[in-house]
């Protein structure tokens, strides 16, 4: 009974993926962008002398961080979870979706402003384009080393 179970362990470690190193730095590297892009942005409101850019871009850059964040977490997640590439696609459709409508139709729940909606489908289309290279290249299997 024992060597069954570690024929289950081992079979499941098999189907398991990690990141490899650059893979962790991009993602990372990515992820702090954004956020510090963000911060930038909150501490312009504080203080109107603080600005990432310009000031075209310091209104915008939030939507631009949201999406990229968002679209990197789950769609990295879910590909380490081995679902499949075309979920993770139609996800990044469902964010670009959203933020037209947000930032069109939805007048009533925020200030529509297109050039928002730019900005978060260009932070989503880095995202997914980081996304495809690692799906490619970026990742690795674990396998039991015992």
């Amino acid at each position: 009974m024992g060597n069954l179970n570690f024929f289950k362990k081992s079979i499941a470690r098999d189907n398991m993926l990690k990141p490899k190193k650059s893979t962790k730095v991009v993602f990372n590297s990515l992820v702090l962008i954004a956020t510090m892009l963000s911060i930038i942005r909150w501490a312009s409101v504080l203080n109107s002398n603080i600005v990432v850019i310009n000031t075209e871009i310091n209104s915008h850059i939030t939507n631009f961080s949201l999406s990229l964040v968002f679209y990197l977490g789950v769609g990295f997640t879910w590909m380490l979870q081995k679902i499949s590439f075309k979920k993770i696609i139609l996800l990044g459709l469902l964010i670009v979706i959203a933020n037209i409508l947000c930032e069109t139709i939805m007048g009533f729940m925020n200030t529509t402003d297109i050039i928002d909606a730019i900005y978060g489908i260009v932070g989503t289309l880095i995202s997914f384009c980081f996304l495809l290279v690692v799906n490619k290249y970026g990742l690795e299997s674990i396998y039991d080393e015992s």
